[in-house]
């Protein structure tokens, strides 16, 4: 039997102690510099104020519109807005935030989702109290979020608490599409318009082509409204007890109300109206119901979006700010009727 040396017994650990921490030292080094170029690029928009693919403050974010339930929650946490504009993709392309007074509360946050539910209302109660910044809250209510349309992945309560941004920061940060994002590939375009650090997104017109799809999107018969949807608004009021709330139902043109009679849902529409004015009413707030009423019905799906209208649904911002300015709220020009 040949002997062993005693110098290579003792080399074998030592050797391999020093692959592993030349193999540590080189994970650490990638994860380093991934996270130092994610800080550098910030394609979620959510570290830095003006990330290098913003122009002016405003850029199109593929990463925006298909993950704004993950990134929105961190921005509203990074700003510590002391205003807070809730409700769906209706709120992000229509209220605008540099057209409420002055006098309110800064900085003012746009926290529109996409076909926002009124299950997530709870979250996003939770999340203004947890920030810890909130002094007035602007709620618009749209008809769909009551009814029994598919929703899309719900806000994470987790987004509610500090620990769980943090571990979403982490997540963002370190994912299989990170080299992708890093490279740029989250910055194009998949919706019209371009986002605001605010959570604002200016929108363009739509043609004729576009509009007529969304009127044709419109899921009519899975509009069907649940009266126990109201539990979740009655909980996010609970929550957001002793700041300055004002709410309203958003305005609606003739093109979707009609959809919606021909559909056989125009009274369930209308019970909707009474019964959020009956949750409203019990918690002390005033509803300002715009749904009908108002002289912005320019609106026609052959023709593309309209003076006042984006699509079936979306009003512009000019209409934006006659809302603000029904809820007391608005700084400058209120939209003239057509």
């Amino acid at each position: 039997m040949t002997a062993v040396p005693s110098s290579a017994v003792i080399d074998r650990p030592v050797r391999g102690r020093g692959f592993v921490v030349t193999f540590v030292a080189v994970v650490a080094g990638v994860l380093l510099l991934t996270a130092a170029a994610t800080l550098w690029r910030d394609p979620f928009w959510v570290f830095r104020a003006a990330p290098p693919w913003t122009h002016d403050g405003a850029g199109a974010s593929r990463l925006l519109d298909t993950q704004m339930r993950r990134v929105k929650p961190l921005q509203i946490a990074n700003l510590r807005p002391g205003t807070l504009l809730v409700g769906s993709s209706v709120v992000y392309r229509g209220l605008d935030p540099r057209d409420l007074a002055p006098g309110l509360p800064r900085p003012v946050y746009n926290a529109g989702f996409s076909s926002l539910m009124a299950a997530e209302l709870p979250v996003l109660a939770a999340l203004a109290r947890d920030v810890g910044s909130v002094r007035h809250v602007v709620i618009g209510l749209d008809y769909f979020m009551f009814t029994r349309l598919p929703p899309p992945p719900p806000l994470r309560p987790e987004l509610a608490s500090a620990l769980g941004r943090t571990e979403m920061r982490l997540k963002l940060m370190f994912n299989s599409d990170t080299p992708e994002n890093l490279r740029g590939g989250g910055q194009q375009r998949t919706e019209p318009g371009l986002w605001r650090g605010d959570g604002f997104k200016t929108t363009p017109d739509f043609n004729a082509a576009l509009t007529r799809k969304v009127a044709a999107a419109q899921d009519i018969a899975a509009m069907v409204y649940e009266p126990e949807r109201l539990a979740a608004l009655d909980a996010a009021l609970d929550r957001l007890r002793g700041l300055d709330i004002a709410i309203y139902l958003s305005p609606m043109n003739e093109v979707q109300l009609a959809l919606l009679t021909e559909g056989g849902r125009l009274r369930e529409f209308e019970r909707w109206r009474t019964d959020i004015a009956a949750v409203t009413a019990r918690h002390g707030l005033t509803l300002y119901d715009l749904t009908t009423g108002h002289p912005f019905d320019d609106f026609d799906p052959d023709r593309g979006s309209s003076r006042f209208w984006v699509d079936n649904v979306h009003f512009k911002p000019e209409v934006g700010r006659w809302v603000l300015a029904q809820l007391g709220l608005a700084s400058g020009a209120v939209a003239p009727a057509p």
